[in-house]
């Protein structure tokens, strides 16, 4: 297989008709015979590997909307949800990652394997105490918006409705745990996003990237003090 290209394989048993890709490097089914039935396999669609793992140039770029924001991820356990973090605070245009208490950094190999070269372009820091951290930033003009299931949390919605701070910390806790008390003690706003299924709250790297884009495109572009 030409090492730039990606193969998809369809099984020829009508019966079956398994389809499924072959890429250079991955962990994937591989050659002229179906894995799920064994019988002979087609190469259905041959074609160059999309360019969306290559990086944008600098020269096509956008500037990020206001308000400005920030994350602080506080004790989060998984170094895979840190790289996601990473990846999608990238896109997003995060100014910066807050990294506190156990939250593994992007030296960490799950986070770089997660993040895909976006921990190289985010600036992060590494904090052992959130609550210290949030009042300094606080104290430095940041708003502090807590995401969490609590009792007193509003929908994140009924805050876009409103000019915007200049600066946007949001917080998100560990994934077990939740969010520090002391941090909800602190918050300008603590809000939740909206549930309509079975389960109360999303996967911590899924609420940043949901929260984040609610943000960037929901929110008014007039700013306050």
């Amino acid at each position: 297989m030409a090492r730039q290209q990606r193969i998809f394989w369809e099984c020829t048993q009508p019966t079956c008709g398994f389809r499924y890709v072959e890429v250079p490097g991955a962990a994937a089914p591989r050659g002229m015979t179906c894995p799920r039935c064994g019988a002979p396999a087609r190469q259905a669609v041959v074609q160059a590997l999309p360019a969306r793992e290559a990086p944008i140039p600098p020269s096509e770029r956008k500037q990020p909307p206001s308000p400005t924001i920030a994350l602080l991820l506080d004790n989060f356990r998984s170094a895979y949800n840190v790289g996601s973090a990473f990846r999608t605070g990238d896109a997003a245009g995060v100014a910066h990652i807050y990294l506190t208490g156990i939250s593994p950094p992007p030296t960490h190999s799950a986070v770089a394997k997660t993040a895909l070269g976006a921990e190289q372009a985010v600036p992060w820091s590494l904090h052992p105490n959130a609550p210290r951290l949030a009042e300094t930033l606080q104290a430095e003009g940041w708003y502090l918006w807590v995401l969490e299931t609590a009792p007193q949390a509003v929908p994140l919605g009924s805050l876009l409705d409103q000019p915007l701070p200049r600066k946007l910390l949001l917080a998100f806790g560990n994934e077990v745990a939740g969010v520090d008390p002391a941090l909800l003690a602190q918050a300008n706003a603590v809000v939740a996003l909206p549930m309509w299924g079975y389960k109360r709250s999303l996967n911590v790297a899924s609420a940043i990237a949901a929260s984040l884009y609610a943000v960037r495109l929901l929110g008014k572009p007039r700013m306050v003090k």
